[in-house]
């Protein structure tokens, strides 16, 4: 990666940083009524299918509680009435905010002395891409959607270019983890999992050695239908995240049932990795380098 690619990285983890903390504010206004309130537009509902999985293993926090139901339906009302088309998920998603929110996640596998499994965070998780059928603004998707997760996990990757390597190598069979993960694109055609509202399937593989089980590659495969629609309709985000959630699976998070979430099964307009997505990342994180 050459210089200025690195400076466009760090001014582009800035902007993300200030956006961050600009919505920390909005969802200030949002809780306590001083002017905010969800989007009009009702969000895109895109499905993320997982690798197939080891066991789960979840954890949940719960926030105080902001008394008071009458004030929560006062407030429901007035969401309805300012915004007639917002959906049960996002006012699903309101009411979390007002009664303090979560932190949840769920790891895919774990080992038996309860640890998760994760990567060696001592070292870089090498990538490549294969942009046969990407959409034409692919580098900048996958740069922005690596950042994010970076930003999110702690976890650095490092790319190595592009690949013919396909979603029908799979890298399960690889135990001595020499492949980079791989990020595809294919049609429904070539893996029928993406057939219906699937839009990207991820996950890794594991090996065991001196007693330590390791994610040491991994596969992202996404919709190149969809993702050409989403350049089509200016879905940039979506695009972005629905990769970056991809990209948590193989990290090792597995779906969670909270909509504020971006591991939640669905997108439904998040906006990023949510508190508990980051939690679940930092125990990946903490595992003692191998």
């Amino acid at each position: 990666m050459d210089e200025s690619r690195r400076a466009r990285r760090e001014r582009q983890r800035w902007e993300r940083e200030m956006l961050r903390r600009l919505e920390e504010l909005d969802e200030l206004d949002r809780r306590y009524g001083l002017g905010a309130s969800p989007a009009s537009q009702p969000p895109s509902r895109a499905r993320h299918r997982g690798m197939p999985r080891v066991e789960r293993h979840k954890r949940r926090t719960t926030g105080p509680v902001m008394p008071g139901l009458l004030v929560v339906f006062c407030l429901l009302v007035f969401v309805f009435f300012k915004s007639p088309t917002t959906t049960g998920e996002r006012l699903r998603q309101f009411v979390d905010g007002l009664m303090g929110g979560e932190e949840s996640y769920a790891f895919i596998a774990e080992e038996p002395n309860g640890l998760p499994v994760s990567w060696d965070a001592c070292k870089p998780i090498h990538y490549v891409v294969n942009p046969d059928g990407a959409p034409e603004n692919w580098e900048d998707l996958v740069e922005d959607a690596i950042s994010e997760v970076e930003d999110a996990s702690g976890f650095q990757f490092d790319y190595e270019g592009t690949s013919k390597d396909s979603w029908a190598d799979r890298r399960q069979d690889d135990a001595r983890g020499g492949l980079p993960v791989l990020i595809d694109w294919a049609t429904p055609t070539e893996v029928p999992k993406l057939d219906g509202d699937t839009v990207g399937i991820g996950g890794a593989s594991a090996v065991t050695s001196n007693g330590e089980t390791r994610y040491v590659t991994g596969v992202v495969v996404l919709d190149e239908e969809e993702y050409q629609r989403m350049r089509g309709t200016g879905r940039y985000v979506a695009a972005k995240l629905i990769l970056a959630h991809e990209l948590g699976h193989v990290l090792g998070l597995d779906h969670f049932d909270d909509a504020n979430q971006l591991m939640h099964a669905s997108y439904v307009g998040q906006r990023g990795f949510g508190d508990g997505d980051r939690a679940g990342f930092q125990e990946l994180h903490d595992i003692p380098c191998g």
